[in-house]
């Protein structure tokens, strides 16, 4: 009785319940892996009974794609500030590595998610993270672009250097969340040294006034 009566103070909002479910979720996932995750025990570290978990999300695949899709939202949005005409592009490449990081470091259980576990559960799941990380390389192509004379360039030599950068930023910064080597710091100057190599080869954007 006392556990139901807790329940009832602890009632939030619709919006809150399905983050706090998500959450609980997503830690079990990485926790026990996709199929060694119980619902029963979802519901229980999301302090919901399991006709409540099963009201905002009929399946435990439900919970798994609606966890990839933030996740994925979170990263996309950390990557999409400040906007390409405010800096230069050594700023935005510091920024943009400094951005992914922060995800990582924030949101380490999403990151992994994503990009460190074994997703071969159901198609939509692979779809979904396949998605993801095709959108991060589509948001880092256009960077490229803008900052990029695209007459002098090919379109697909700017795709996959886009690819290259991607690549090279998911690999290191699995390496730094699993070793942790190095600080974090020299990880990034690393990264932005490398990214700058290969960016510099790249004909600059010709603007109004001569600035590049």
């Amino acid at each position: 009785m006392e556990k139901n009566e807790n329940r009832v103070k602890k009632r939030l909002p619709a919006s809150e319940r399905r983050k706090v479910i998500l959450d609980a979720a997503l830690d079990a996932f990485v926790e026990f892996g996709y199929h060694g995750a119980l619902m029963e025990t979802i519901a229980e570290r999301a302090d919901v009974t399991k006709p409540i978990l099963y009201r905002h999300f009929p399946s435990k695949l439900d919970l798994l794609l609606a966890i990839i899709d933030r996740s994925g939202e979170n990263l996309r949005q950390s990557l999409l500030k400040p906007d390409t005409s405010q800096v230069n592009w050594i700023t935005a490449i510091r920024h943009a590595v400094r951005s992914y990081f922060d995800f990582v470091e924030e949101s380490e259980a999403g990151f992994r998610l994503i990009y460190d576990t074994d997703l071969n559960v159901d198609s939509q799941a692979q779809e979904r993270v396949t998605e993801i990380r095709s959108g991060i390389i589509d948001l880092v192509n256009e960077r490229v672009r803008y900052y990029t004379d695209t007459e002098a360039v090919p379109a697909e030599k700017i795709y996959i250097t886009a690819v290259m950068l991607v690549g090279m930023v998911e690999s290191t910064a699995l390496h730094w969340m699993k070793y942790r080597m190095y600080p974090r710091e020299v990880y990034e100057e690393s990264l932005v040294q490398g990214a700058a190599n290969i960016l510099v080869r790249l004909p600059p954007r010709k603007r109004q006034g001569g600035g590049a």
